[in-house]
């Protein structure tokens, strides 16, 4: 009798074990995260579209975070809210939400953008605790190509068209030594960011001093249409007299539906700079009681600034200790402190700084001009989902300064005061 109830609760036990086994496998065999792209072929600077799949069984609870990968020479980006939706799989109702990213891409050839963290919450059900995930997207390869006949041409957007205009304050004109020209450089292009619309050129000539400030970035989508513009502002300072004309911006990009160039031309500018009179000197009295009357005179103006202008002394002095401590090389100690401290609104402070005392014609190296353009990408492109890390520009900041110490200290030319303008 023992034995017979024995063998009917271990066969009950078994049918339990089966049941739950067959009942398990939806769940288990669903993948919670997945990718996919349209189109994994596109130009150079052409908008690359990808989605990023979530999918629970229960309803989602929150935002979802993305740990984005960085990319060399690529810019990705989240386009506008993910849509949420239901699909059927392996047999049952799953909850979808899905996300769009575009990517941006100035390397042709072929290109893996690697597997990345997402975090999301969902319930099993409609009343369920939320449960907390951290899965990882799927890597995936894109097949970057280069228009024809392109290979001379440094930066490369790929759109159907980009409108730029610019503004000046004031208007270009005949203008004396050490007068200041403002210019505003606006580009709007449709799918496109505007941290992926070009930077403008700075080069000038000898008698002009360029100053090119922060670019003011903005992206409008509405219902999956895609518009970025990017605002340049440059700031010339005519330091030289004579004639000096500012060469034509030639703006650029490849049109995929015609296969064709477009192109925008900004004129060039040319001044005419008069010299500043320069203050006539005191003649001094011939005879020797003027002399006498000089002497007297100066001797009690060096006393009077001795007595009366201390302040004025401690600021000569504090002039004196700037030549033996110029101000790349303090604004280099702060791009480095910033760096090792990880403050990105501190380093991008500190390397406009250290970039305003370089000559016109400087050009960074390779890992040190991707680090600034991945700085103003987690600063001014949508909110970063990590905390910006200073360890690859503090790097590649040592490198450059290893590679070139004496074109960054004694190529040097000090800078005019902006204000100091003579009418």
């Amino acid at each position: 009798m023992n034995r017979r109830r024995l063998k009917q609760t271990m066969c009950w036990l078994a049918g339990l074990c089966t049941a739950f086994v067959f009942l398990q496998p939806a769940h288990a065999a669903v993948k919670l995260v997945d990718i996919s792209a349209p189109a994994k072929k596109t130009w150079v600077g052409q908008r690359t579209t990808f989605y990023v799949e979530l999918r629970s069984p229960g309803p989602f609870v929150g935002a979802a975070g993305f740990s984005l990968p960085q990319i060399p020479r690529c810019v990705i980006v989240k386009v506008s809210n993910p849509v949420v939706s239901s699909k059927v799989l392996e047999g049952e109702t799953w909850f979808i939400q899905t996300h769009e990213f575009a990517l941006f891409s100035q390397i042709a050839g072929d290109i893996e953008l690697p597997s990345f963290e997402v975090r999301f919450t969902s319930r099993n059900d409609f009343v369920g605790p939320g449960i907390e995930h951290v899965e990882k997207v799927p890597a995936m390869r894109f097949t970057i190509q280069r228009p024809p006949d392109s290979s001379d041409i440094g930066f490369l957007v790929t759109t159907n068209e980009i409108a730029v205009t610019e503004t000046w304050q004031p208007e270009p004109g005949p203008a004396k030594q050490g007068a200041v020209f403002h210019r505003s450089i606006t580009q709007t292009a449709d799918q496109m960011t505007g941290m992926a619309l070009s930077p403008p050129p700075t080069d000038v000539p000898s008698g002009i001093r360029v100053y090119l400030g922060k670019p003011e970035v903005t992206d409008k989508t509405e219902r999956g249409e895609f518009t970025g513009t990017r605002r340049d502002t440059i700031t010339y300072v005519l330091q030289q007299p004579g004639t000096w004309t500012l060469p034509a911006i030639k703006y650029i990009w490849w049109n995929p539906k015609s296969q064709q160039y477009g192109s925008k031309v900004l004129p060039a500018v040319t001044f005419q700079v008069a010299a500043t009179p320069h203050t006539e000197t005191v003649k001094q009295s011939s005879g020797q009681n003027g002399r006498w009357r000089m002497g007297i005179l100066l001797a009690a103006t060096l006393g009077g600034i001795l007595i009366w202008q201390r302040n004025q002394i401690s600021k000569w002095a504090r002039a004196f200790w700037i030549q033996f401590n110029p101000p790349e090389k303090i604004a280099a100690r702060k791009l480095r402190r910033a760096c090792r401290r990880h403050a990105p609104h501190a380093a991008e402070a500190a390397w406009l700084a250290w970039r305003l005392h370089q000559p016109t014609d400087f050009q960074p190296v390779p890992a040190l001009r991707d680090a600034a353009i991945e700085l103003q990408r987690h600063l001014y492109g949508p909110l970063a989902s990590v905390p910006w890390q200073g360890d690859a520009m503090g790097s590649a900041f040592r490198r450059q300064l290893a590679d070139n110490p004496e074109r960054t200290a004694e190529q040097r030319a000090d800078l005019p005061t902006l204000n100091n303008v003579l009418d």
